[in-house]
């Protein structure tokens, strides 16, 4: 797996000579990896309600796919595509409305059909926390519509001299295997860290015993190093992946998934007030696609490959005065997109076509931003408020035919973005209640762009017809109870979105979008050892526009108050087991019940719907125990082998004309046992 190193050694040349420089020793009472014999979700909600961190990172990997993962917290669902990479939603809402933030950085995969979105890339072990963002509730890093995932790290600060070793390994059925080292080494002034990651798995069954295209094999590296100077912390970070999958939702496989990032941070404190943030990030994601390297081809041979970069800076000042906290701040974010495909006979014809080829220009981005956001602290409550102004330009491959020729006047396709919220928090012994409102607004993301060239219903070319950005007015509310070993809490809200936008076979519509719904959880621990887990979610879409589908090839029209698509269904979780110090048992369900509002020949950018879904309801069983500074888990998914597959699925508009329902089914009964070591 460590030939990665070799692929892009020369940015990792520059982590390791910083680390050099840093002459390195670490702490001891420093753990990136945490050892937790429950899966347990940390909740720092009586201090922000409204965020959700998950402290034992492992839960994320408990399947080999992260989307699978995500699917079990409360308001996630998934949308199947193989063994790897699937796409995630938040209250059922995913993409550019949902982002998934590196740092306060985003990424994006290269393939117009999301064949790799952002976490076909990620490894969560290599940051130090993960953070979800329930609504329309911060402002500091995205725009955010339904919620916000962050990958975070911090600057590493250490107590005292000392070394560091992690390490893990999973075996599954089908051959999955899971590797995970890190090492730390440090003193007080400067640290290095170093996370290597090598996944792969053979192609799943499903219960009805077959064969579902889902190989995967996946490899990281992330190298970190940090100094510690007075009143300034710097860090520079290297992180890079590499990737081949099956795909089951498409005719193609992903052949090559290859990402570099290179990163800096500064925080530097200029008083005993006010602190500077700078940081700087630079990703570049090569994608490759066929459908003959993993599969055998239908007709002709096909390869696609993609390129995107993305690079930006963020500039954040943090005032802290007794009661008060501030934050403002400046972005700047590129986003460039090219390509180049080939079609032939062979695999021979099509890979030199390919190889002559000039990569042709696309879709690019150019993101200005600037915020400020506040809390401020009262006896027994707090006020959260912040304003984000942002200006995008997008661009094409046809700008300069436009503007040479002037056959057709082309508009400009320039969006100004204003969001805003305001939160309330009260707070009591052991209980928290917030309301808040917010005002957000996005511009069209690349796949909606790229399904019509920014225009909407794709018939006329001037400034009538563009794509509108959307703009979603939103209250939330909720309360939380907390105490040593219970916790539970309740989060509604309700969304009004003007422009919502919509897709179908190569047709993009702006309509008026309601979007409400709830979500409970419950965690009970009795007599010391028995621990009760109960979560629910539900949402609700309504289409409050009429909208005329030209170039439908069924369903032509979606009428006001009929089924918002791409909504997932009522979701029920319940946990049972009994947990100590050094062990635990645990039995778990997940159901889903049956989705009958849809909008056949409508969706997003993942995927359209096709027909109605039906419900279920599936077992698992874990247990461990952990002994010194070792930790061994097992755990069997899906115990009685249940035929199952989510509502959301990749959808495509000959799958609707033809009424086919090409949902993929999850996997079978599976088996798998984890090792972990301390050191």
């Amino acid at each position: 797996m460590f030939n990665i190193l070799a692929n892009w050694s020369y940015c990792a040349f520059c982590c390791c000579i910083f680390g050099v420089f840093c002459n390195v020793l670490v702490a001891n009472d420093i753990l990136l990896d945490k050892v937790e014999v429950s899966f347990k979700d940390k909740k720092e909600l009586l201090d922000y309600p409204t965020r959700l961190e998950i402290s034992d990172k492992d839960k994320l990997l408990q399947h080999s796919d992260m989307a699978k993962s995500f699917s079990k917290l409360s308001g996630f669902s998934m949308m199947r595509k193989g063994g790897f990479g699937s796409e995630i939603f938040y209250r059922s809402q995913g993409g550019a409305r949902m982002p998934i933030l590196l740092d306060g950085s985003s990424l994006h995969g290269g393939c117009s059909g999301r064949m790799d979105n952002a976490i076909s890339y990620i490894d969560t072990q290599s940051y130090h926390s993960v953070s979800i963002i329930k609504g329309p509730q911060d402002l500091r890093y995205a725009t955010v519509m339904s919620g916000a995932v962050l990958f975070e790290r911090e600057i590493l600060r250490l107590a005292k001299p000392t070394y560091l070793f992690n390490y893990s390994t999973l075996y599954g059925s089908y051959a999955r295997f899971d590797n995970n080292i890190n090492a730390t080494i440090g003193d007080e002034r400067y640290a290095v860290q170093i996370f290597a990651s090598d996944y792969k798995s053979n192609d799943y069954k499903d219960a009805n015993n077959n064969k579902i295209n889902s190989k995967f094999h996946k490899q990281n590296l992330s190298l970190i190093s940090s100094a510690i100077l007075n009143d300034t912390a710097v860090e520079l970070s290297f992180d890079a992946s590499k990737a081949n999958a099956a795909y089951a939702d498409r005719q193609m496989d992903g052949v090559r998934f290859d990402r570099r990032s290179l990163n800096f941070k500064l925080e530097h404190d200029l008083n005993t007030k006010n602190r500077l943030n700078l940081s700087s990030f630079y990703h570049e994601i090569d994608h490759k696609m066929d459908n003959f390297t993993m599969r055998n081809p239908s007709m002709s041979y096909q390869i696609s490959n993609p390129k995107r970069k993305i690079k930006g800076l963020r500039l954040e000042n943090i005032t802290t005065l007794d009661n008060l906290k501030l934050y403002a701040g400046l972005q700047r974010e590129q986003n460039s997109y090219k390509n180049k495909s080939a079609s032939g006979n062979s695999i021979q014809n099509v890979n030199a076509k390919l190889n002559n080829q000039e990569y042709q220009d696309g879709l690019s981005f150019d993101t200005k931003a600037m915020f400020l956001q506040g809390q401020y602290m009262f006896d027994e409550s707090a006020l959260f408020a912040g304003y984000k102004n942002e200006h995008v330009r997008v661009r094409d491959a046809w700008d300069n035919e436009w503007q040479e020729y002037g056959i057709l006047q082309k508009p400009s396709q320039r969006y100004d973005l204003n969001s805003a919220f305001m939160r309330f928090e009260r707070y009591y012994e052991n209980l928290s209640a917030y309301i808040g409102v917010a005002h957000a607004q996005r511009s069209p993301d690349f796949w909606e762009f790229n399904q019509v060239f920014g225009y909407a219903n794709n018939n006329t070319y001037d400034n009538f017809h563009l794509l509108k950005k959307e703009k979603n007015n939103q209250l939330d509310t909720g309360v939380v109870y907390k105490n040593k070993t219970d916790e539970i809490s309740l989060g509604l809200f309700y969304s009004k979105v003007n422009d919502y936008i919509l897709l179908s076979k190569q047709q993009a519509f702006n309509t008026n979008a309601l979007i409400y719904g709830a979500e409970a959880d419950l965690s009970l621990k009795f007599y010391d050892i028995l621990r009760l887990e109960i979560a629910t979610s539900y949402i609700k879409g309504v289409n409050k526009r009429q909208i005329i589908n030209k170039k439908a090839m069924t369903n032509a029209v979606l009428n006001r108050n009929d089924a918002l698509p791409q909504i997932a269904p009522l979701s029920f979780k319940l946990g049972l087991g009994l947990e100590q110090k050094n062990w635990f048992a645990k039995l778990d369900m997940q159901a889903n019940s049956r989705q009958n509002r849809i909008a056949s020949g409508f969706g997003s950018v993942s995927g359209l719907d096709s027909k109605s879904s039906s419900g279920f309801a599936v077992y698992g069983f874990s247990a461990g125990v952990m002994h010194k500074n070792m930790q061994v888990i097992f755990g069997v998914d899906n115990l009685t082998n249940k035929s199952y597959a989510y509502h959301l699925s990749k959808i495509s508009a000959n799958d609707v004309a033809n009424k086919n329902d090409t949902k993929i089914n999850e996997i079978g009964r599976n088996f798998y046992i984890k090792f972990k070591l301390h050191i």
